[in-house]
């Protein structure tokens, strides 16, 4: 298995962040934004829309990062990060949505400026404080849902939010980021040289 990525994003981040984790077997392959590597035909031919991750597991190629987690999860069910009964993968499902509807469009607000009152974030970090409470994990043990949230929560813009009206998401955060996947993808960009 291959997976094409950037990791320097949240949405790349999370995929290696959880094949670094459970040291999945799966190639990682950093792309060439400078040589133009995701607008060739070959890349198209994996995903259309040109985007990075995609993984590439034989002749089947998968793009969406949530659905990427989902698949790993599923061949590779060692990893114990998407539950087998119906109710445990809805209740996963619906983290990842969350993530994908309603904090990354928030996070790109912030991005754009579209939205500069950082304290906006807080209706989303109560919804995490009360499922965080008395549990380690999003939904109890650790998942998939975990690694797709986390990562938006890890970047820069991400450590500028104030987390201290959230204590359990504070300490989840500060958990989840000691995992080894996270500590493992962290990119460090180095800084620029003095004039």
């Amino acid at each position: 298995m291959l997976l094409h990525t950037f990791a320097i994003t949240p949405n790349n981040r999370k995929v290696v962040a959880f094949i670094k984790h459970f040291d999945l077997p799966v190639e990682i392959h950093q792309v060439n934004f400078a040589k133009k590597e995701t607008s060739t035909d070959e890349f198209r031919a994996l995903n259309p829309m040109g985007k990075v991750p995609v993984l590439v597991d034989g002749d089947f190629s998968l793009w969406e990062s949530n659905a990427i987690l989902s698949y790993l999860a599923l061949k590779f069910p060692q990893t114990n990060s998407l539950p087998e009964d119906i109710r445990g993968r809805a209740n996963v499902d619906r983290w990842l949505h969350w993530q994908s509807c309603h904090l990354m469009p928030l996070i790109g607000r912030f991005k754009t400026g579209d939205e500069t009152d950082m304290a906006a974030i807080n209706p989303l970090f109560d919804v995490l404080e009360v499922q965080l409470k008395d549990k380690d994990f999003i939904v109890g043990d650790l998942s998939i849902a975990d690694f797709a949230i986390a990562a938006y929560l890890m970047t820069s813009l991400g450590n500028k939010f104030d987390y201290s009206g959230h204590p359990r998401l504070s300490e989840w955060r500060d958990l989840v980021s000691q995992l080894s996947g996270f500590v493992e993808s962290q990119v460090r960009i180095p800084p620029k040289p003095a004039a």
